[in-house]
């Protein structure tokens, strides 16, 4: 028999017991079920769901999208840190040019053009993170949504709506991503009682100090860039996105850290559900 036609009998089982990596096992032997044609210890238990009831249970794999982010989000925090060295050059290429030193306009030409390509890399890669973030935080809410977490904050699309809205995406962002954490590691720990949480909340709260301090500094560094107009405004323009470049390095690395928790217990769930351990 299958593994698919031995779960049959299983699911319905007494004798049943879930376990995080093997889904169903038995519970008399702890091992998952290798009977031929029927099993002598089974025992039908009248209070299990039926296959109907977790049909409708639509748990969606988040893996791929919490791995797009993640690997954007690390190549973040490699541009930033270019652009952290580059912005010091142009620093003091602009140093040299207030105080009358020697400089060349080809070396003055290339400093413009390596800001320009670090400037459009930045860009690409800041919207492409903010498109697969908001994909791949919405799924891992509206998973808890779709199997049936009756405690839940707020509806499946606020994790979207929560960064737009003006003063509610000064916390709400942050109480979601937390909720998540904790209804993952509660649901798991339901299925396995002696399952403890590995995620650190300490991480989120982080992730989301670094994002609002980095968001405010990229506010005002580009801000200064507006009134660049004088040699002394430039410098202080370089200064601002140098500062804003690396606090974003954190940023990044804090909200790749996060996903990868969050990600590997909403995984493990996945499987557990797709293997039939509900």
């Amino acid at each position: 028999m299958t593994r698919e036609e031995h779960l049959k009998f299983c699911k319905i089982c007494k004798n049943k017991k879930n376990d995080l990596k093997e889904g169903i096992i038995c519970g008399l032997n702890n091992q998952i079920a290798d009977f031929v044609d029927t099993c002598e210890s089974f025992e039908k238990d009248v209070e299990t769901k039926s296959d109907e009831y977790f049909a409708k249970i639509n748990l969606i794999d988040n893996s791929k999208r919490a791995k797009y982010a993640m690997n954007v989000f690390f190549g973040i925090s490699i541009l930033n840190l270019i652009a952290v060295l580059s912005g010091y050059f142009e620093f003091e290429l602009l140093e040299r040019i207030r105080d009358a030193e020697m400089f060349t306009e080809q070396e003055a030409s290339v400093n413009d053009l390596r800001q320009g390509v670090i400037g459009i890399l930045q860009t690409v890669l800041s919207i492409t993170s903010i498109v697969l973030f908001l994909n791949w935080f919405r799924r891992a809410y509206g998973n808890l949504h779709r199997i049936g977490t009756n405690n839940l904050e707020h509806n499946e699309t606020m994790a979207i709506w929560s960064f737009v809205i003006p003063i509610v995406s000064l916390f709400r962002p942050y109480k979601i991503a937390k909720e998540i954490a904790v209804e993952y590691g509660n649901r798991l720990s339901g299925i396995n009682s002696n399952y403890k949480s590995s995620i650190n909340f300490s991480i989120i709260g982080l992730w989301w100090t670094f994002f609002l301090i980095a968001n405010y500094i990229g506010q005002f560094a580009f801000k200064s860039v507006l009134k660049d107009d004088t040699i002394e405004q430039m410098i202080a323009s370089t200064q601002a996105y140098m500062i804003s470049d690396f606090i974003d390095i954190p940023a990044a690395l804090l909200t790749l850290l996060m996903i990868k928790q969050i990600s590997k217990e909403e995984t493990m769930l996945f499987e557990n559900y797709n293997n039939g351990s509900n």
